[in-house]
């Protein structure tokens, strides 16, 4: 059984701040792609996910934000994921995503030079 999973897009300066509450997992990954994929038709290259107020994240989970940034990286920008809890923190680190993605303590620290 999934719990929902919420998001919420603003804007700052030229990077779009995806916020996620709730959990990404196999049930709610797609919604994340569809949403992160509708930013990238509309011409938005440069995203950061805000994980602040996500409890939970599964390897479907990493695996949609691993295809996203791929994406984004071939529109010529990136995205990188700002204030992880310590339990999904510790799911990218058990899996060593860390090397793979840029991953700030803040969301001021992710905007910085992007």
């Amino acid at each position: 059984m999934s719990e929902t999973l919420n998001l919420k897009a603003s804007r700052k300066g030229n990077v779009v701040v995806v916020s996620l509450e709730g959990s990404l997992d196999a049930d709610t990954a797609p919604r994340l792609d569809k949403a992160i994929g509708k930013l990238i038709s509309d011409g938005e290259s440069k995203v950061i996910c805000d994980l602040k107020s996500l409890k939970f994240i599964s390897s479907a989970g990493l695996g949609t934000l691993s295809s996203l940034r791929k994406k984004l990286k071939g529109a010529g920008g990136d995205l990188r994921l700002a204030s992880p809890t310590t339990e999904v923190l510790d799911v990218f680190e058990l899996l060593s995503f860390t090397r793979i993605f840029t991953i700030c303590a803040n969301l001021d620290e992710a905007l910085q030079g992007f």
